[in-house]
């Protein structure tokens, strides 16, 4: 409970948001088998096709950065103001 509040908290003041919900994501496996399970069944409703083209350019309209795949090792990531073109391969 006092977890949960700490996020909560963080977030709404802007302050260390994406530090404590990650530290809370990894810390509470039941929340990662949820997201995972309605991960897959929003994927089985609209496609996988769709939520990789379509989430990341809503992404962008919220004002965030999208990142759509183009290939196994090329991406494009872009904003309201710029696009780049990425490659990554790991090893």
């Amino acid at each position: 409970m006092i977890a949960e509040g700490l996020v909560i908290f963080s977030c709404l003041n802007h302050a260390g948001c994406s530090e404590t919900s990650s530290h809370y994501y990894s810390l509470h496996p039941e929340v990662r088998e949820m997201v995972e399970l309605n991960e897959k069944r929003i994927k089985k409703y609209v496609g996988p096709m769709f939520i990789e083209t379509a989430g990341p350019l809503l992404f962008v309209a919220a004002g965030g950065t999208g990142t759509i795949r183009l290939h196994k090792y090329f991406s494009l990531q872009f904003d309201r103001q710029s696009g780049i073109l990425s490659f990554k391969k790991d090893y």
